[in-house]
């Protein structure tokens, strides 16, 4: 009789302004497949709200993830957005330090190479939309994105304040992106949902990875996971699926 090896631990990096709830509608399905979650909050989101948020601080919250749940054997990374374009960056840093740590990346709605002009004005829009009546709370605005449901996991588990956007941005546009895929030897998948914004770039990041892939979901938005939680939960599992039988 064959057995087969238990799926691979998953770290789970949320996007700007919301925390580990957004992984809720994920994680019943992916443990229920046998992989064990974990869903750290970055500096300045979730528990760490107190936290100034600096590229440092961020990827040593992950690089401590990954480390622990490693203990179970190589572990999928897997980020949306801001925690997309950290996965990456950090991996790179990762498997410079061990190649064993990590099993694949997953990067959600995180191919697109900030600038810091860009990235400047990213967080002035924020603050905009920021003023419009209610969205400081994030009510209506969420449920229009997102829906009744996603918008709940969004903000469970704590909205970061806007002030938090200009220096995420600024640390992501800090980073040489396409130079970090080059350095990461697991597989890296781009998924995303077909109404991303943030795709400007992704065949040149899918070309940048040694084992680079590009899957675009023929639904959702740049918040796919939890716009249409069900499906897309359905399409990780098969990602990761097939991540762990490429090795």
């Amino acid at each position: 009789m064959t057995v087969r090896p238990a799926p691979h631990p998953v770290v789970l990096i949320h996007g700007t302004r919301t925390s580990h709830s957004q992984w809720d509608l994920q994680r019943p399905g992916l443990e229920a497949a046998g992989h064990r979650t974990t869903a750290p909050d970055l500096p300045g989101h979730g528990a760490r709200h107190t936290e100034p948020f600096t590229l440092d601080a961020a990827a040593e919250v992950i690089s401590q993830a990954v480390r622990v749940a490693a203990e179970d054997g190589p572990t999928h990374l897997v980020g949306s957005s801001l925690g997309g374009m950290l996965a990456i960056h950090t991996a790179a840093r990762l498997t410079a330090e061990d190649p064993a740590l990590l099993c694949s990346v997953i990067a959600c709605g995180a191919a697109v190479q900030p600038t810091p002009h860009t990235a400047r004005a990213y967080a002035a829009l924020m603050e905009m939309v920021d003023r419009v009546p209610g969205a400081r709370q994030g009510t209506w605005p969420l449920r229009l994105l997102l829906g009744a449901e996603g918008a709940r996991a969004y903000v469970r588990g704590g909205r970061a304040d806007v002030a938090v956007v200009a220096p995420a941005f600024a640390a992501v546009a800090s980073m040489d992106l396409r130079a970090d895929l080059a350095r990461i030897p697991v597989p890296v998948t781009f998924l995303h949902g077909r109404g991303d914004q943030l795709r400007l770039h992704e065949r040149s990041f899918v070309a940048a990875a040694p084992r680079g892939a590009l899957e675009v979901l023929p639904y959702g938005n740049h918040m796919v996971n939890l716009v249409r939680p069900g499906r897309f939960t359905t399409d990780l599992l098969r990602v990761l699926a097939r991540s762990e039988r490429e090795g």
